[in-house]
């Protein structure tokens, strides 16, 4: 019976201690589930602790910002900094956290059985990821950097970690991908535990129609040196506060680069918290590191909040302006899904934007090239627009330049009496600018104009190369017929830009490349889901009207769009762009990029916060 006895005694005691093991298990989490919090009681953030893809695992963010504008100030006190220089100061650039709202959160869950001499280690092994990321503990109201040989207490271990990361840098094409797997390590006497959680840095997206504005963006003009500029913006702020809009403007001043949407894109990245979407603006400055204007982004437009990137160097050819970069708003076609939209760019031939290998590293919007050859500058907000509207198969459709339906209206005019009217109803003004190329509004009356040799022939051939695109996007999205509008459009060719333009030697003053007769009213500016901006397009006006601007105000109002016009004959249209090319916009997130689309969260009036 003693014997009995004492193995009973033995068993109890190996239970115990075997029991004691199991419970000593490290278990680092982090919100894997993407509900916004990290869960430690229950098996919610488990499932995909492992997962390192766009709709699973854990996200986390680059932390980019520019805090109290620190290096945007840092970068004007002294001589100019090198583009690269200039780029690298940011809010994780060293290791103060200075924006603690950016912080993904881990935890580990409490170890209440440990011996007080036992300790452990968070750390990150794979170097690239070390690099890039950053991890924090708290320490009272502060968070503190930790390294991987940092080492914890048993008391802080016991207690459980509360800890942050964030990430240096985004994703990038042939470097980090985002991707870190965190170690947690305890030291228990002779035991050792450990465990894993992976996260990717969340990507950088950039903005659709969809998503409302929030800021607007152009130059601002100088009444001695551009005072077309001036008068510009002077009416573009009218026309923003008199459509009810009433978005603030901000005015970038240390260039007179006027084409505000070609040096910069403005996007975002995004995560889950626990009050709703976390959203840190990011600036794409554009991949033209000769174009001056482009540090302004970093000098500038960088503030608590907004950050932006550099680094994808190419040339200043206008194959590399962000005009030659949209997006179209989100959908879903069979087994592809585009919660965040799909970005679009124009080719030149072979050669394609250079940022394009950027935006591919992201992979969530998957760059889709189109064929913009057919242009002299080459962008595709020339042709192509996507705007809401509520009782389509997407909630978008698709606007597309018509040079036929263009040419059309003018031949209509001819064929019911009106051939002797001028071409142009814009007066020219009364100083003339300075060239090339030559600003001044061409004479002549629309039927000298249809009869200019290969006018029409032209226009119908750049109607062919839009509808190639038109189908191609057709196939891409599945947007039926019905959802698909045509703007009439008439363009010219044999237009010549300056030696600093970007437009490359083979399509300046091209008889081939089209550029717009009339400022084309397609490249304007989304105020809202009912407000549209367009150049003025200054056609015949025959008794008492622009006869484009009737055709204009006719299809934009098929979708419940008022249309507000603005001269930028001289500020834009003569340097081959127009109110798009002189403006942008930065817009309020407020859908999860990684969840399936609902037509309902791009609603307008809806809070900034949905539910994630």
């Amino acid at each position: 019976m003693a014997q009995s006895h004492n193995l009973s005694s033995i068993l109890v005691t190996y239970l115990a201690l075997c029991s004691a093991c199991l419970a000593l298990q490290a278990d680092i989490r982090a919100d894997s589930n993407r509900d916004g919090t990290v869960d430690l009681t229950g098996p919610t953030d488990l499932k995909d602790k492992l997962s390192w893809s766009n709709t699973a695992g854990a996200i986390f963010l680059p932390n980019i910002g520019d805090t109290d504008r620190r290096c945007s100030k840092l970068a004007l006190e002294g001589p100019p900094l090198s583009n690269e220089a200039l780029a690298a100061c940011n809010d994780a650039s060293d290791d103060i956290q200075r924006s603690p709202q950016y912080l993904a959160r881990l935890k580990t869950v409490p170890l209440p059985g440990l011996d007080l001499g036992a300790w452990g280690t968070v750390a990150i092994q794979r170097e690239i990821s070390r690099r890039n990321v950053r991890i924090f503990r708290r320490e009272g109201t502060h968070w503190l950097i930790t390294e991987n040989d940092h080492k914890f207490s048993g008391k802080q271990l016991k207690q459980g970690l509360e800890l942050g990361i964030d990430a240096r840098d985004t994703r990038r094409p042939l470097g980090w991908d985002g991707r870190v797997e965190v170690q947690f390590q305890v030291q228990n006497g002779r035991q050792r535990f450990q465990d894993f959680v992976r996260l990717r840095v969340a990507p950088v997206l950039t903005h659709h129609h969809l998503q409302p504005a929030e800021l607007f963006l152009t130059t601002a003009g100088n009444e001695s040196v551009t005072p077309v500029q001036r008068k510009f913006v002077a009416d573009l702020q009218v026309a923003i506060t008199g459509t009810g809009v009433n978005k603030p403007l901000f005015l970038f001043s240390g260039s007179d680069d006027v084409w505000t949407q070609d040096i910069v894109e403005p996007g975002y990245t995004s995560m889950p918290g626990p009050d709703g979407l976390i959203t840190l603006q990011v600036m794409v400055r554009s991949a033209q590191p000769s174009r001056v204007a482009g540090r302004q982004v970093f000098e500038y437009l960088r503030t608590t909040g907004r950050g932006a990137v550099y680094g994808f160097v190419g040339i200043r050819d206008e194959v590399n302006s962000m005009g030659n970069l949209e997006t179209i708003p989100p959908y879903t076609l069979r087994e592809k899904s585009y919660p965040a939209g799909r970005v679009i760019q124009g080719a030149h031939g072979p050669l394609e934007p250079h940022i394009y290998d950027y935006m591919r590293a992201q992979e969530v919007q998957d760059p889709l090239i189109l064929d913009a050859d057919w242009l002299a500058v080459g962008h595709v907000d020339e042709f192509i627009q996507f705007l809401p509207a509520k009782n389509s198969r997407h909630g978008w459709v698709l606007f597309v330049a018509d040079p036929v339906g263009g040419i059309e209206i003018l031949k209509k005019a001819v064929r019911d009496g009106h051939g002797d009217v001028p071409a142009f109803s814009r007066k020219n003004a009364t100083r003339p600018p300075f060239g090339p190329p030559d600003a001044y509004v061409p004479g002549g009356s629309i039927s000298e104009l249809l009869a200019i040799p290969e006018f029409v022939k032209k226009n119908d051939m750049f109607t062919e190369r839009i509808e190639r695109v038109r189908e191609v996007l057709q196939q891409e999205t599945g947007i039926p017929d019905s959802d698909i509008y045509k703007v009439p459009s008439v363009f010219e060719t044999g237009v010549c830009s300056g030696p600093d333009e970007g437009i490359s030697p083979e399509r300046n003053c091209s008889e081939n490349h089209g550029a717009a007769l009339y400022p084309g009213v397609i490249n304007g500016l989304v105020l809202s889901d009912t407000e549209y901006l367009s150049p003025n397009p200054w056609s015949p006006v025959i008794g008492g009207v622009d006869i484009m601007v009737e055709a204009t105000n006719e299809v934009y109002g098929r979708i419940g769009y008022h249309v507000t016009y603005i001269d930028d004959w001289y500020s834009h249209h003569v340097g081959g762009g127009e109110v798009h090319c002189g403006s942008n916009s930065i817009r309020t997130v407020s859908v999860p990029w990684w969840r399936n689309i609902h037509l309902e969260d791009f609603r307008q009036d809806k809070g900034r916060h949905d539910e994630l």
